[in-house]
């Protein structure tokens, strides 16, 4: 197989443990609508991957679309963009692969259920923004993953073909996107917050320690 020429990543439980800002926003976001309730790490990380909106229909046990659903949602994003990296931090290893890739010239995007403005906030606080071509959420015009939509729309400003890119995430959500836009390589980080599904286990590359990525592009 020839190597890759572009790498795309997930955002929360890939590129940052966005885990601890997560709970703390939902729980800012819970108590200023007057719910009496707050969740703990452990309940929140089963949210984590499918965006705000869903991570709002879950924690309230309503549909998409219901009011009180979209007024967590709004109200968790705003909060974000307010409290964009309080606790969070790139993971082990995050920098050295993203230095290397860029001093060997290799395009990086990334692709994120985190609402847009969040995501710029967070990218920029924790200073991830230098190093992506492009970086895509929802509510700039795309569908959700797993639809591929996304991945293509960066491979097309990278340059490059799906074909030729490689997928990194932590959920099915990513792994599933990563399949239907016919990437090169799909990888699944073991640090993220969803357990890998068995029905992947032979179609993706396992990342226990996040340089383990580079092996893809060795000489």
């Amino acid at each position: 197989m020839s190597k890759p020429k572009a790498f795309i990543f997930d955002l929360d439980g890939t590129l940052v443990d966005a885990l601890p800002d997560i709970r703390a926003n939902a729980n800012r976001a819970l108590k200023s609508l007057g719910y009496d309730f707050q969740m703990s790490m452990e309940e929140t990380k089963p949210h984590v991957g499918g965006g705000a909106q869903k991570l709002a229909s879950n924690v309230l046990g309503k549909p998409m679309d219901d009011p009180d659903t979209m007024a967590l949602y709004h109200a968790f994003a705003d909060i974000y963009e307010k409290h964009p990296a309080d606790f969070g931090k790139p993971f082990p290893g995050v920098m050295q692969v993203l230095d290397t890739l860029r001093e060997k010239g290799i395009p990086m995007s990334c692709v994120t259920a985190k609402p847009a403005k969040a995501r710029v906030q967070v990218l920029d606080v924790l200073g991830l923004t230098e190093y992506l071509a492009l970086a895509l959420s929802p509510e700039d015009g795309f569908a959700k993953k797993p639809a591929p939509d996304m991945l293509i729309e960066c491979c097309r400003v990278m340059g490059v073909a799906p074909a030729e890119t490689v997928m990194v995430g932590d959920t099915r959500f990513d792994i599933e996107a990563g399949f239907a836009a016919e990437c090169h390589s799909v990888c699944y980080c073991e640090h993220g917050y969803q357990a890998l599904p068995e029905e992947f286990e032979d179609r993706t590359v396992r990342i226990a320690d996040f340089t383990e990525l580079l092996k893809l592009i060795d000489d």
